[in-house]
């Protein structure tokens, strides 16, 4: 299976998810300045694992720590880490922030163009957060699990072609 038809069912999953608690239209949330160069870099992850988090109406402070804390560490991991007072705001702006599931398409087909290892750190991330809240969705377990599974089976497999 490719990686865009991965993301083409992840896309799907977070699709299914209740949307009674989101508008429908983008909204300009005010995202600070002096995070511009997170959102270029993380936006997309911030938008779909928000929108996961708020899927049962709100996000919960062990959700979005789980976003803070991928976000941080995808940061660190293409050599440009957070200082702490953008951890700090970046934190402060995932309590407010409210996206759209207009905000979804965009943030998808984003991610469609990213690496493996992106999608699996993504994906990975979206499993905390299903868990982070003690509510444990077995249907939502199980299909992160085994996209997570299928992400690694095509990684393991294009590197045994190398």
């Amino acid at each position: 299976m490719s990686l865009g038809l991965l993301v083409g069912r992840f896309a799907a999953f977070l699709n299914e998810q209740p949307t009674t608690f989101f508008d429908s239209t983008p909204s300009e949330a005010a995202f600070p300045r002096d995070l511009e160069r997170l959102r270029k870099q993380l936006g997309h992850h911030i938008v779909l694992l928000s929108l996961l988090s708020r899927s049962d109406g709100e996000a919960v402070i062990q959700e979005r720590e789980v976003i803070l804390r991928h976000c941080l560490e995808q940061a660190h991991n293409s050599g440009e880490p957070a200082s702490a007072s953008e951890a700090a705001e970046l934190g402060d702006y995932l309590r407010d922030l409210r996206p759209t599931t207009a905000q979804l398409e965009p943030s998808i087909r984003r991610l469609e163009h990213g690496t493996k290892e992106e999608v699996i750190a993504v994906v990975t991330a979206a499993i905390a957060v299903v868990d982070a809240d003690g509510a444990r969705r077995p249907r939502e377990m199980a299909f992160l699990s085994d996209l997570k599974h299928e992400l690694h089976a095509l990684e393991e497999a294009e590197a045994s072609l190398a």
